[in-house]
């Protein structure tokens, strides 16, 4: 398919009536036909993402067509991106609980757990719930677009956008997620808001740019300190806890100020390993608020 000169699309509208997952609700293994859309000449027709920090360019792509999930790794892949696949809900939620990306690009309908049944589980689970998240999907019409912003989508694309405002868009999502005060990227004297982040997602951002020194974090009246050393958690202290129990506490946080200081530490690794102590305090932090049960409606 060759698209208009300066509008590279997605290339939706050039698959077979029968290969178009808008066109009816039943759900099946998509055909095979797809036709992607040429990109540009030069790869300097497209944005940069030299200013988003490597460690956060990894992305998930949920989409039950296999070729377009082909097309979208490339697209991602020449701008530096870490890419995970899965080709449903259920695979896409355990996958992103796994590899834990930074980003997630779902469609809307696919075999299984649809897109808003998956957006569902993610903001549901403490441990990923504040990973951006965009529909990209071929169904664009009001009704989905609202339905999927009050499932806390942070952006609905439709498969008929240019390839340049796509990435576009990724681009501006990341940055808006990474705001992380003055330095503008993860490493030594970063600062920010927990409300951007999550308490799991500066946890691991200390622990993939592997940084030693102490993450401060103050809400209110309330203080916590994580040490690290080349990214390990090797002391917790704070909100009236120690050790394993500090962080599972810190992981129920959800605003608060940031400030890492680099120093050397000291002190054994917390946990048998840094995924594990987080996995095992976002469990905790999950059943603890299943077992309080929905917020009670004012009357």
């Amino acid at each position: 398919m060759r698209a208009r000169e300066g509008s590279t699309a997605l290339g939706h509208n050039d698959l077979p009536s029968t290969a178009r997952h808008m066109d009816n609700s039943e759900h099946g293994p998509p055909p095979d036909p797809y036709d992607p859309p040429d990109l540009p000449a030069s790869r300097s027709a497209l944005p940069s993402f030299d200013d988003i920090p490597q460690v956060l360019r990894q992305v998930l792509i949920v989409d039950d067509n296999a070729v377009f999930r082909g097309f979208l790794r490339g697209l991602l892949e020449g701008q530096g991106f870490t890419v995970y696949e899965a080709a449903h809900g259920a695979a896409g939620l355990t996958l992103a609980l796994e590899k834990r990306p930074w980003l997630i690009l779902t469609d809307i309908r696919m075999p299984g757990d649809d897109g808003f049944e998956f957006c569902r589980k993610v903001r549901s689970h403490s441990l990923i719930r504040q990973t951006p998240l965009l529909f990209l999907s071929g169904w664009d019409d009001s009704k989905a677009r609202y339905q999927g912003m009050e499932l806390g989508a942070d952006d609905f694309v439709s498969k008929e956008t240019p390839v340049r405002e796509l990435l576009i868009r990724i681009q501006l999502t990341l940055k808006r997620h990474m705001a992380l005060g003055r330095r503008g990227a993860p490493g030594p004297g970063m600062e920010g808001q927990l409300e951007v982040m999550g308490a799991p997602g500066v946890l691991q951002m200390c622990h993939l740019t592997r940084l030693t020194g102490v993450l401060m974090v103050e809400s209110g009246t309330r203080w916590m300190t994580i040490r690290f050393r080349e990214g390990e958690i090797v002391g917790a202290s704070g909100d009236e806890h120690e050790g394993a129990n500090a962080v599972y506490a810190f992981l129920a946080w959800e605003e608060g100020r940031f400030h890492f200081a680099p120093g050397q530490q000291r002190g054994e690794r917390i946990g048998p390993s840094f995924a594990e102590l987080v996995l095992e305090g976002c469990r905790r932090l999950d059943e603890a608020r299943r077992a309080a049960g929905p917020p009670v409606e004012p009357a």
